[in-house]
């Protein structure tokens, strides 16, 4: 990630009125069935579900997320391209040389005792935005490449399993954390789309 959007983070203390507080999951105006996703939840797991971008079965529901879209640098909207549930969520890009966004808590929260951040990822080969940062904050902001984590932008669904422990040796706190995902990056342009489902930590 280049200093410019290290830059653009870290001058987020006052985020103003979340694009949407308080979110529940997308509700479904696409017509389509549910999936159960390429790992569903068994009975007895541990699964934290932040009530967007997840639609599945859950140990823990967090439902205070507020999401932000910093700037108004991507619209968002469901779309029936899912690999979970039964709609994901398609950022298109407005065009500027960054883009970001992502949940927040009002107050910090402990995850350390959490060990994975799931995810998956889509982006067309065309079209589609490649460069992508996913970062927890906890005290300082930890990120990781999306890429390094087995994104690509080929068309394909992603599935990203991230050992928290990798946002933690990149800086954030995991015992105060007070975003559990931003998805940020630089360049693209007006229209590229990025494809977010099944997001959940174990």
């Amino acid at each position: 990630m280049t200093p410019l959007i290290l830059l653009l983070w870290a001058c987020r203390a006052d985020l103003g009125e979340p694009n949407y507080p308080d979110p529940e999951p997308w509700g479904d105006d696409t017509g389509g069935g549910a999936l159960l996703g390429p790992d569903p939840y068994v009975d007895g797991e541990r699964r934290l579900s932040f009530g967007i971008f997840y639609e599945g079965g859950a140990s823990e529901i967090d439902p205070t997320d507020h999401f932000y879209i910093f700037e108004n640098t991507f619209s968002v909207s469901p779309s029936d391209e899912r690999v979970e549930g039964q709609s994901s969520d398609v950022w298109v890009h407005t065009g500027g040389p960054w883009w970001g966004g992502g949940l927040y808590w009002d107050e910090a929260r402990d995850l350390s005792g959490w060990t994975t951040l799931n995810v998956d990822l889509r982006a067309p080969a065309e079209g589609g935005i490649s460069g992508v940062d996913l970062g927890v904050v906890g005290g300082a902001e930890g990120r990781v490449n999306a890429a390094a984590a087995g994104f690509a932008a080929d068309g394909e669904w992603h599935h990203l399993v991230i050992p928290l422990a990798d946002f933690a040796a990149a800086g954030a706190d995991l015992g105060q954390v007070t975003s559990p995902l931003i998805v940020a990056g630089e360049g693209g342009a007006e229209g590229d789309v990025l494809y977010i489902d099944n997001l959940y930590l174990e």
